[in-house]
Formats: structure tokens, sequence, C-alpha cells
């Protein structure tokens, strides 16, 4: 963008006006507000804190002046009741109540059916709990001659003392109304205008003109400073954006000459993803084959001991063969003796032989089972436990000069309809997991086994062991491809990806993964009984 064409004005003053009015509004209020909470609230306390304080204080002066008026009154009224004259004590009396707070002044002759004197004004009801009431004994020569009772109100001088305060918040409200109208007439000319100019000037700068210079005062306060960054920021955008005109124009240039070299097109792209995804299935159909070769590997093992031991009685058996033919072509005599001793070792070779050949071919059988299942795929119809067991019968050599232990909980009786090679493949990668990982290091260990019914239409297969765990992180990447922790060290980290692969996508179930660092691993595999069906062809032929 060059700044000889700047971009089209936005209609921004309107908006920009309104923005100012409410802005202005809004900071007017908060000044009122802030000036109505810093004065009228402290005032509005010390009033509230002065009329208790007042009225405690006339409470206690009136107190004072009752015990001092009964004093007096008392020793003053002592002759006009002694010579009953109540005309020489009205003057007395009369003295004392123009005084607005007295209330009422009686003195009774206890010996005089009606009282000797009586004065009371009228008083508002709520003055009778400002009011207090005392009374002294009128003596004379050391004995009571009558009883003088006086009563006395707060009321005028509380009021009094009220007026003050009242002229006290009027002045307040006075001072509060002269220093907001100041206090706005300098935020209007000092803050509210070059603030207005300034958004204005904003606005501008945002709708691309960027070729008009910024109005700024000749002070030195916030907003000239604000004003002055803004300019310098327009002058550094002019500059800003010629530079961009000129780098596009270059960028141009560069991607019409990278374009030019570009030479791989969308076949070659299609070919080179076809390439990646045919080497990925092979990665994952390598460690299918590997994790079968680690049972041939075992069951090789396995096979090794009867084999051996069938082959050790046979050699023992063709040397004693051997000697009876040498004892019958050597013309010698044949003993009785020496046919029961070949007898009876002929036939304790023979149970010897029987055991471990049977055991040899019991073992083929199951590899043959197991290495069908994996290698051929074909769903039909089995019981989980028995191949659970024919699969621990593979992987058991792995384990067997180890500290490490395999046991089982098998339900029985738990009929499927699904992939029993692929149910195979699953566990025995999970077994070889554990031994390969959770194991690593330790001195023992133990691995358990488990199936049990869910429902009528679900199955539960749990791997659980107490080896080393796995953190979080370890946790949620365990089933992703290439993911292993044993990088460099043989492992492929496809392991579990087919474990999870298999899970989902063959036999229709789902897996869950619990594990604490030093507390071992949960596997739990929940799996309909019967398998979803994946084409036509593995569906069963209708009768």
């Amino acid at each position: 963008m060059s700044p000889s064409t700047p971009l089209p004005p936005a209609p921004a003053s309107p908006p920009a006006k309104r923005w100012l009015g409410v802005r202005g509004n809004s900071l007017r209020f908060a000044v009122l507000l802030a000036l109505a909470v810093g004065l009228l609230l402290p005032t509005a306390a010390v009033l509230v804190y002065d009329g208790q304080k007042t009225r405690r204080a006339v409470m206690e002066d009136l107190q004072r002046d009752l015990s001092h008026t009964l004093a007096i009154m008392s020793l003053s009224l002592a002759e006009p009741v002694w010579q009953v004259a109540p005309e020489l004590a009205l003057p007395m009396v009369n003295a004392q109540v123009e005084d607005p707070r007295f209330v009422a002044v009686t003195v009774v002759d206890p010996h005089a059916t009606q009282p000797f004197l009586v004065y009371e004004r009228k008083h508002e009801e709520s003055e009778d709990e400002l009011t207090l009431t005392d009374s002294r004994p009128i003596r004379r020569d050391g004995r009571e001659i009558a009883r003088l009772k006086i009563s006395m109100s707060a009321l005028p001088l509380l009021r009094a003392k009220q007026e003050e305060q009242l002229w006290a918040l009027m002045r307040s409200s006075v001072m509060l109304v002269l220093s907001a109208g100041l206090i706005l007439w300098v935020m209007r000319a000092l803050v509210l205008r070059p603030t207005a100019r300034l958004t204005n000037d904003a606005e501008l700068l945002a709708s691309g003109q960027l070729d008009r210079p910024l109005e700024m005062s000749g002070g030195a306060d916030e907003l000239t400073r604000v004003a002055s960054a803004m300019e310098r920021m327009r002058l550094a955008l002019l500059s800003a954006f010629e530079a961009l005109r000129r780098q596009n124009l270059s960028l141009e240039a560069t991607v019409a000459q990278r374009t030019s070299e570009l030479t791989l097109s969308n076949e070659e792209l299609s070919r080179a993803l076809a390439t990646l995804q045919t080497a990925q299935r092979e990665l994952v159909e390598s460690e299918k084959l590997a994790s079968l070769g680690r049972l041939v590997a075992g069951m090789a093992h396995e096979l090794n001991t009867p084999l051996g031991n069938a082959l050790t009685v046979v050699t023992a058996l063709e040397d004693r063969y051997k000697e009876l033919e040498r004892m019958l072509t050597g013309g010698g005599s044949l003993r009785r003796s020496v046919l029961e001793d070949l007898v009876r070792d002929s036939r304790h070779g023979q149970d010897i032989l029987h055991r471990n050949v049977q055991k040899a071919a019991d073992l083929v059988r199951d590899f043959k089972q197991v290495a069908i299942d994996q290698t051929t795929d074909q769903r039909r119809a089995f019981d989980l436990a028995q191949v659970i067991e024919d699969v621990l019968v593979m992987v058991e050599p792995r384990f067997k000069h180890t500290p490490y232990v395999i046991k089982t909980e098998l339900e029985a009786g738990l009929h499927m309809d699904s992939f029993p090679g692929s149910l195979g493949q699953v566990l025995t990668n999970l077994l070889m997991n554990t031994l390969v990982h959770a194991f690593d290091g330790r001195a023992e260990g133990t691995v358990r086994v488990l199936c049990r019914a869910v429902s009528s239409l679900e199955v539960e297969l749990q791997v659980i062991d107490d080896g080393r765990g796995m953190d979080e992180n370890v946790r949620r990447r365990i089933f992703d491809p290439f993911f292993t922790t044993k990088l460099g060290t043989g492992g492929s980290g496809l392991g579990m990806h087919i474990v999870h692969n298999i899970v989902t996508n063959v036999l229709g179930g789902v897996i869950d993964v619990r594990s604490t660092p030093g507390q071992g691993t949960r596997m739990t595999i929940r799996l309909p009984s019967v398998a979803p069906y994946r084409t036509g062809s593995d569906r069963p032929e209708a009768v």
C-alpha cells in the first residue's frame, strides 16, 4: 500500500462521537460517584457517630443537672413546705422550669391528702425515652417533711445539637456541589476535549488516512505524550507500508520463480503416498510375523525337552537290543533273567517314550491351531478360556526361565463367534509387552489373565501386571504407531498399535489402559460375543 493511495476512510466519526459521548458521560458519572463516596459517606459516618456521641453526652449532662437541681430545690423548698405556704414555693419553681428541659415538678406532703405543689407541661410521647425522673426527700431538722420529684427531658438540647449537625451537612453538600462543578470543568477542558481530538485522529489512522498529521497541543501532559507517540507510529506505519509494498513485489517474483521450478506433479505425490501406505502395511505384517516367530522360538524350545527325552529312551533301547542280538548271534546261552530285564526296560522306556511323544504331539497340535488362527485369521466358534489356554501354552516358554509368573482366572463356558487368531495375537502382544516393558529390570513379577462375562452379549478380558507402570504421557501415546520406550533397542513401536487396531476394527471391542508409575498396569478389553461381520464372505450361509 502506498502512502499516496490511502485506504478509503471508514465512516467512523459518528460512532466515535457516540463512543466519546458515552465515555464522557461515564467518566463524569465516575467522578461524581467518587466525590459522593469520598465526601458524603465519611460525612454521614461522622454524623452518625456524632449523633450517638451527642445523645450520650446530652443524657449524661441531663443526669448531672437533674441531680444538681434536686439538691438545690430540696433545700430551697424546705421552709415553704414547713410553713405550708405554696405561694412562697411558686417563685422558686417558676425560676427553674423556665429551662425547657423541665417536664414535671411535684412536691408531696405525706401527711396531706393533696400534693403540696404540682407543675407539669405538655410533652410528646417520643420524648419519654429521653426523659429522666428522680426524687429526693425534703428535710427540716433532720426529719423528712415532704418528697420532691422532678422529671427532665433531653429533647430540647438534642434538637439543638441536631440542627447544628444539619447545618454542617448542608455546608458539606454545598462544598460537594462546588467541588464537583470545578472538577468537571477542569476534566472537560483538560481531559475530554483532548481525548476527543485524539480519538478522532486514531479513527482516521484506523481508516487508512496515514498522510494526515495528528493535531497536538503545545502542552507537556500525558495526552500530549500519547499524541506524540501516535504521530511517531503513523510515520513508522508509512515507512513499513512502503517497505511491505516493495517486499510484496519481490515476493510475487519469488513465488513465480519457485512455481516454475516445482516439478513434482500430483501423480508423483499420489505414488509416494501409496508407497508410504504400502510400507506401513508391510511393517504391520512384519510385526505380526515377528509375533508368530516369537511363538515358534518358544515352541521349539518347549518341544526340545520331550523330544530329547524320547531320543534318549530310543537310544537306550537300541543299545539293549544290540546286546540281545549279540547274545543271539554269538551262540552263547540266553538266560531268562536277561530277557526279563530287557522286557522290563522296554516297557518302562515305552511308557517314557509314550508320555514324551504325547506331550510333543499336544504341543504341536496347540501350536498348529494357534498358528493357523493367526496366519489365516478365519472366523469360527470357540471357547474363550480354551483359546486363552492355548495361547498361554505358546507364551509360557518365554516366561519359563524368568522370575515372572503367569496366573489365570478364566470363567468357563464363554462361547464366542469371532476371530481366535486375532484374539490370540492380541493376548500374545500384551503378554510380550509385559515381559519386555513392565518387568524390565525387576527381580520378580506377576501377570494375571482374567476373563469373565459382562452380559449375555459381551465378555471382558483383563491382563494385569504389578510391574513398573507408566506415567500419563506414555499412557496417552501407547497406541500411537511407532511409539516405543525401547527405541534403538529392538522395539518397533507397532505392537500396541496392532493390538488397538485388532480390538477395535476386527473384534469390534474397546480397550482401556489404566496405569500408575510403580503400581503396575491394567489392560481391560471388552468384546462382543459375536464379532461384527467385516464382509459378506465371513457371514454364515443361509440353510
